[in-house]
């Protein structure tokens, strides 16, 4: 009798981690890497860096910010900050939305007849992240920036738990109609 008791015990133990789902979604990390928008403007191939984090201030509310810096023949940089809430479908669901301030800045060589743009502008962004398990996250998210410098964006990522910290992160993003792939890390806190 023991012995079925310490074996069905062991087969609970086993298998409820993978019952139970994922956990809360983390709203506190800094993820990271390079970006690649092949073709952009039909005339330029974008590579560089591309960073995003959120810290939460409560369970529901959270700070979100990111930084772009891409490069060809033309340099792109752009930065956003603000605020987001959280709307938990699910345990392993959450639909988002937030309202950023955003900074782009478009710079060309004296051979381009040199100068630069930029602007400061409110954005719209929002989305949904899904955990199916422990290790794989995925998410979409829609922005909307305004002023003269208007674009809407998309992007679906995926991020997978190598630790509890730390995972790798890659991303399709569709920026002002052009395509970008970006992959990186993520370090959650």
């Amino acid at each position: 009798m023991t012995r079925r008791l310490l074996g069905c015990a062991a087969l609970i133990g086993v298998l409820v981690p993978g019952l139970a789902g994922a956990q809360d979604i983390n709203y506190n990390y800094i993820e990271g890497g390079l970006a690649l928008y092949p073709g952009a403007d039909d005339d330029q191939d974008f590579s560089g860096f591309d960073a995003n984090g959120r810290f939460a201030v409560t369970h529901d509310v959270f700070v979100l910010g990111g930084f772009q810096y891409l490069t060809d023949d033309i340099d792109y940089t752009a930065f956003h900050i603000g605020g987001g809430y959280r709307f938990e479908i699910h345990p392993d669901t959450d639909m988002w939305g937030g309202l950023t301030i955003e900074y782009q800045e478009f710079d060309w060589p004296h051979g381009f007849g040199g100068g630069s743009v930029d602007e400061t502008s409110i954005g719209l962004r929002g989305g949904v992240r899904h955990r199916p398990d422990q290790d794989l996250e995925l998410s979409g998210e829609l922005r909307i920036v305004r002023g003269n410098l208007d674009y809407v964006g998309l992007r679906g990522t995926i991020h997978y738990s190598l630790q509890d910290q730390l995972g790798l992160v890659g991303s399709v993003d569709v920026f002002d109609g052009n395509l970008g792939l970006i992959g990186g890390v993520r370090v959650s806190f």
